[in-house]
């Protein structure tokens, strides 16, 4: 019934577009139909070589997500084409309505495809052979029959491998183009999580990084923060690092090796250490504000492990034992004060402040001694005392008014919402902490995890992801993660969605690191990476104040901005193969000049946040998504009918000139202005201005949107403060 159920639903959607489709067969039954006389192939085996209703290959495929099809297998030995030839009972008067003949091929070949028809009394089309290099996907093939043939056969030929091969919906339309276009559909009423931003954590590429020359570090913080031509992040972790034992000598040499700030239990702090992180951090918090206007940024304070004299095993990196906590037991006291020291010097002496504190991460994995970084398995219970001790020690303080506990930043969903259940029947735990946190490497429950959030009212990050287990090409990883995030926004509803890392070592295609460098050499190199420019599809236009809507597939992101002006459509597609849209805007109206912006992640093909603008005929378009591509459309919506470069010369003006704004308006009535800053969020609002004069206009530095409203009348400008 499911089935049945969107099968009318794609086909009312579908139908508006494509005028008139015969289906000539669908193969969903094993019984020949009616409408065929007769039907062969050409192998040795003759029909024994064919399934007339075999399982679809690719059911999840959305070219073709049909139950059955009909499945041939081409043989060494066969002819040299072999396929199937259809008889019909009727003959089909082929009119401007119906010439031209689609079939969908599945096969995990390159092999040619060709269609021939054969009229009433007449001869067998020739062979057009078809070269198509996609392999196991479905394709839908036309073929363009003349007006006025009397259709009585039709044939789809293979040639070249053997193989198993796969035929199904083979329909006459009056359309030469796909239609196998899969319908998007977008409703604004279902509204879910707002975005409060994009971020990563700063552990280990700024290590590292953060040892360049004070222009490079420059350059990457404004690459990271700005909202126009960067990736428009602000939320970041960063790591409170343990410190290993300087005896030991086993941390990985691209950062791994974090300072901690205490030597020891009666050493003093240090807080000379950690430099290269510290000075990241301090840049990135400039650049944000430089170049967005406002400093919006958030960051987390998190520990992968104690320092290593508080240790079990007397190693950062783990335990010896397996799944063992390796924070001693009379160290926990010891270990939220030595959190809450590195948060409260930051605030205190720096005029950093952390918003949250995460006392482990990953504290599900089995991290053991003498590996590559740090980390700390600590059991649930354990980690119920350790919230206890930190939340005591946050009080005590003072700390709490702005710095909270996230928890528990597991590695896998599955593994964090498990926790949480154990959090809850503690009784104590979950009003000491107010943010969600947890990873999305593995696991599959999102939707609970989501849901457990909502219930408990609390907010629910993503806090850290990359392409660990996805194997592949590194292209193929760096789409992965782009689907991983419609994923995560979708189902886990995440306000924040967080990489591992930003920066690391490598060619530009490597698939942990938005921005590149190779560390070994001395010039210290750095370049935009493939991932940058993936990411920044998402992260520069689905914006902070966005609300994230509802929309039908699975790959698609849609959002609004705050005043609901603005429509953001994400499509993510990792195929190899182009996935054709007809996206359906009839929710919406008033549209102004659409933005698409496009990145496809093979790096050859040179397309990178590529812009190009259109203007909408009616309520929809379609659009052909390429393979291993992400695009973004950037939809003015509900605009007021005139333009902003067509008002009306009565009506007036304004415009801003150092720090003053001036109107001049040929009316009695006030003019109130909404200003927003980059970010689409409102500033301030200005009622009752003068229509004719000037008045001061104090704003931090950065660009931004004034909205104007006089009478029924409405007026845009983007202006700069400097």
């Amino acid at each position: 019934m499911k089935k049945l159920s969107l099968f009318f639903f794609s086909l009312t959607l579908i139908s508006p577009l494509w005028a008139v489709n015969t289906v000539l067969l669908d193969f969903e039954s094993s019984t020949v139909p009616p409408s065929v006389s007769s039907w062969l192939n050409y192998s040795n085996l003759g029909t024994a070589a064919s399934v007339w209703s075999a399982p679809n290959p690719a059911p999840t495929d959305p070219v073709n997500s049909t139950a059955n099809c009909y499945q041939i297998t081409k043989q060494v030995n066969d002819p040299y084409w072999t396929g199937l030839e259809v008889n019909l009972t009727t003959p089909i008067a082929i009119t401007s309505t119906n010439q031209y003949l689609h079939v969908l091929v599945f096969k995990n070949s390159t092999s040619r495809i060709a269609l021939t028809y054969t009229p009433v009394g007449g001869t067998q089309s020739a062979d057009t052979w078809v070269s198509n290099s996609t392999a196991g996907s479905w394709i839908d093939y036309v073929l363009s029959i003349p007006v006025g043939t009397n259709l009585k056969t039709f044939a789809i030929k293979i040639a070249d491998d053997p193989g198993v091969y796969y035929f199904d919906q083979i329909m006459l339309s009056d359309n030469p183009a796909s239609l196998t276009k899969t319908p998007l559909s977008i409703d604004p009423t279902i509204k879910s999580q707002v975005i409060e931003g994009w971020g990563a954590s700063l552990c280990w590429w700024a290590n590292i990084m953060g040892g360049f020359s004070d222009s490079k570090i420059k350059t990457i913080c404004d690459w990271v923060t700005d909202p126009v031509n960067g990736l428009n992040m602000n939320i970041f972790r960063f790591n409170i690092g343990g410190g290993d034992d300087p005896t030991h000598n086993h941390m990985r040499t691209d950062g791994g090796a974090m300072p901690g700030y205490k030597a020891s239990l009666t050493a003093p702090y240090d807080w000379t250490q950690d430099a290269n992180q510290r000075k990241i951090l301090q840049q990135l918090i400039a650049s944000r504000i430089a170049k967005a206007g406002v400093n919006d940024i958030q960051i987390i304070g998190f520990s992968n492990s104690p320092p290593y004299w508080m240790t079990v095993s007397g190693c950062s990196a783990g335990n010896t034992a397996d799944n063992s906590t390796n924070l001693r037991s009379d160290m926990f006291g010891e270990f939220a004060d030595y959190l809450t020291e590195v948060v409260k010097h930051y605030h205190d002496s720096l005029g950093i402040t952390f918003n949250y504190i995460e006392p482990f991460n990953e504290p599900d994995v089995n991290w053991k001694a003498f590996g590559g970084q740090e980390g700390c398995y600590i059991s649930n219970t354990d980690q119920l005392a350790i919230i206890r001790n930190l939340y005591t020690k946050l009080s005590d303080k003072n700390m709490l008014s702005y710095c909270q506990i996230t928890a528990n930043d597991a590695n896998n969903i599955d593994n964090c919402y498990n926790t949480l259940g154990v959090y809850n029947s503690a009784g104590d735990i979950l009003s000491k902490f107010g943010l969600v946190s947890v990873h999305t490497y593995g696991g599959n429950n999102r939707q609970l995890l989501a849901s457990w959030a909502k219930t408990n009212n609390k907010k629910l990050w993503q806090s850290e992801s990359g392409p660990i287990w996805v194997g592949g090409t590194n292209e193929h990883q760096i789409m992965v993660m782009s689907d991983r995030i419609i994923t995560d926004m979708r189902d886990l509803k995440c306000t924040t969605w967080n990489d591992w890392q930003i920066g690391g070592d490598g060619a530009t295609n490597n698939p942990w690191a938005l921005i590149v460098s190779t560390y070994s050499n001395n010039l210290n190199p750095i370049t935009k990476g493939i991932a940058f420019y993936i990411r920044s599809q998402f992260s520069r236009y689905l914006k902070p104040g966005y609300t994230v809507i509802s929309n039908n597939l699975s790959n698609v992101l849609t959002a609004m901005s705050p005043d609901e002006k603005t429509l953001v459509i994400v499509v993510s597609n990792q195929n190899t193969y182009t996935q054709k849209y007809a996206i359906d805007l009839s929710n919406f109206s008033n549209f102004g000049k659409v933005q698409e912006i496009r990145t496809f992640v093979q790096e050859t093909l040179n397309v990178k946040n590529y812009l190009t603008l259109f203007n909408l005929t009616g309520n929809s378009f379609d659009y052909d998504a390429s393979s291993e591509s992400v695009t973004t459309f950037v939809v003015p919506i509900n605009q007021t009918p005139q333009a902003i470069t067509d008002v009306k010369n009565d009506i007036g003006n304004f415009y801003y000139s150092n720090r003053v704004l001036y109107t001049n308006f040929q009316t009695s009535e006030p003019v109130n202005f909404s200003i927003y800053n980059s970010l689409g969020q409102m500033v301030t609002k200005l009622n009752q201005v003068p229509p004719m004069g000037n008045m001061p206009l104090n704003l931090k530095n950065g660009f931004y949107i004034l909205n104007l409203k006089i009478g029924n009348e409405f007026i845009s400008k983007k202006i700069q403060v400097f």
